[in-house]
């Protein structure tokens, strides 16, 4: 008599846990196959926490609090991006529709090694999307009377991204795995005897 063994889906593809049994008894070779998995998913473990989350740098959002006249807030830009910004205060949503920017940080040939300044005056930010490199910093200035900001618009979800993240799933995936397993080798042994 076959009996059905624990299954795992993974990425859409349905995997047994451990091989069958027949009638109490171990297949040849299942226990040393299911040592190796259980080595081999204790190993990958430390993997898991080195892993990159999608809230990373890549997608930090940044915000330069609000901005009085003649006060101004700087932010350099480490690694590639393309970052949408506005002012939250007078944002699209509230009528302010072009009061948007674009910082495009790229190795592009054309793309500026100097420190840029973006200046705030009427309602809209001058120059609206500058070019550069990765490590230029941005200052924005608002030569405005009234309080300004310039943040970067979430355009993905932010807050929901941490359980999305690659390390949240593989972290995921391993604790399902490793569960499987462990049960699976303890109705084992409790066979045995």
């Amino acid at each position: 008599m076959w009996l059905r063994q624990p299954h795992v889906i993974l990425r859409g593809h349905l995997l047994p846990v451990a091989e069958r049994v027949e009638a109490g008894n171990m297949e040849k070779g299942a226990p040393r196959t299911a040592s190796r998995l259980t080595t081999a998913l204790l190993l990958l473990l430390p993997l898991l926490f080195a892993l990159p989350s999608a809230s990373a740098s890549e997608t930090e959002l940044w915000d330069s609090g609000e901005l009085e006249q003649d006060k101004n807030w700087t932010h350099t830009f480490s690694m590639a991006t393309n970052d949408m910004f506005y002012c939250k205060p007078h944002s699209p949503d509230k009528g302010y529709a072009d009061f948007t920017g674009w910082v495009n940080v790229s190795d592009d040939a054309d793309a500026s090694p100097d420190n840029v300044t973006i200046y705030i005056n009427d309602f809209s930010y001058e120059p609206r999307a500058v070019l550069i490199k990765p490590g230029v910093s941005v200052t924005w200035t608002n030569n405005d009377s009234a309080v300004h900001t310039a943040t970067k618009m979430d355009m993905g979800g932010h807050e929901e991204e941490e359980e999305d993240s690659p390390g949240f799933a593989a972290g995921a995936t391993f604790v399902a795995l490793a569960t499987a397993l462990i049960m699976t080798r303890l109705r084992q042994r409790g066979r045995r005897r």
